[in-house]
This record gives C-alpha cells, structure tokens and sequence, in this order.
C-alpha cells in the first residue's frame, strides 16, 4: 500500500517542490477525506536547507490554486528513503543517487515518467547503454594501437598531411558508427524518463515544466488509489 510519497529533485525549489504539492491536491481531489492518510513530501538530493521555492514555481502554483510560499527546501537523506513507500525522482542521476544512498530501496525508486508510464525495461536499457559505451571505448584503444605509428607520423606532419588525419579519424569513427546510433536512441528513450530542470529559465518554463508534472500525477494517482482498493 502507498502511504507515503517522496519526491526528489537537484535542489527541491521546482520541480519536486511542485510535484508534491500537485499531488496533495491532486489526491484530495480524487480522493477527497481518503487524501488524509497519504503524506507527500519532498526533498533534493542538493538541497540548500531552508532555500524557498523558486519565485517562478511559487507563481506556476499560484495558477493552480496553490500556495507554495511556505514551502523549505530539505535534503534528502537515508531516512526519508527508508519511510517513503515510493520514491519518485526526477531524473536518472538522482535516481541513482538516491539508490547510492539506500541500494536495498531499488524496488520502490522510479524516475517520475518511469512510474507513471510503467516503463519496465529501464535498467536494460541503462546495461545496454553502458555496454555499448564500453565496445565502443575497446574498439578505439584497439584502433590506435594498431595505427599509433601512422597516427604519430601523421600527427608530425599534421600541416601538410591534416586531409589524411581526417580521413583516418573518419575512418575510426565508422567503425563504431553502429554503437553509436544505437546509443542514440537508447538515450532518447532514457531521457523522455526525465523531467527537465527548469531552473534560472523563464516563466514558461516552469510552466511546461509544471504541466508535465501533473501529466504524470494522473497516473500516480491511479495506482496509489489502486494499492488502497488492494487493502480494503
């Protein structure tokens, strides 16, 4: 069962300071006096304690009716992690800093969009990810090695012979143009998993920022609704 939500951001002043208070309302809304028994809180995993809210958050949440200027930031540390039920990041850095912080904890942290989209296959995606990055450091130490002499006495004659250079340095980067593509779209799928900072950016921004929060409330709402109807 879902009693406890903690949200965790960089500096708990925007994004995660927003996600909690979207989703206490959120919650009373769809919940109504059921909302009591769920507490929502949040932190950052490089908070400034005692910081206020982004002045641009507090006005983004004025527009939904809420009132952020009360809310202090806080860091996040093993306690927080250890009491929450789920844990809701905003990005994969802070995900895995919060797993650093508390590894035994691995079932219950989920970026936000990871949660809400029930997207399952993040951690092969992260393996794969690095397995590539691995290949493909390999395939340029061997590369160099097998031409260090050539690349030397190009790198000599660098002024007269720089169209040679390109061209070997091309040729290099052929040859892991494969791992390369695929590590695109790996990181493409990895970073739609994250809710960008909007930090120092215009209003706008953390207006996007905000709607894209409560975009993924709606589904965090659904199965924290649906935990408390599997303990009725």
């Amino acid at each position: 069962m879902i009693k406890r939500v903690l949200f965790v951001c960089a500096g708990n002043t925007c994004r995660s300071s927003m996600a909690e208070a979207l989703l206490r309302k959120m919650l009373i809304e769809d919940l109504g006096e059921k909302a009591a028994t769920i507490q929502v809180v949040s932190a950052g995993t490089s908070a400034m304690t005692g910081d206020i809210a982004s002045p641009n958050a507090i006005e983004v949440m004025k527009k939904e009716g809420i009132n952020l200027k009360e809310h202090r930031a806080r860091r996040v540390t093993p306690e927080m992690v250890n009491s929450a039920d789920l844990v809701l990041t905003m990005t994969l850095d802070q995900k895995k800093a919060v797993l650093i912080m508390n590894p035994t904890a691995k079932n219950k942290v989920f970026t936000l969009a990871e949660f809400a989209e029930g997207v399952k296959e993040i951690e092969e995606l992260m393996v794969r990810a690095e397995k590539i990055r691995l290949q493909m450091e390999e395939k340029r130490r061997k590369f160099l090695e097998h031409r260090s002499t050539e690349l030397e006495d190009l790198r000599r004659r660098m002024r007269e012979l720089d169209g040679e250079l390109r061209q070997i340095e091309q040729k290099m980067e052929q040859e892991i143009a494969a791992e390369k593509k695929e590590l695109e779209r790996i990181q493409e799928k990895l970073t739609a998993l994250e809710i960008p900072d909007p930090y120092g950016q215009n209003i706008e921004a953390y207006q996007i920022c905000a709607s894209e929060i409560k975009q993924k409330l709606k589904a965090v709402v659904a199965k924290i609704k649906e935990s408390l109807a599997d303990n009725v």
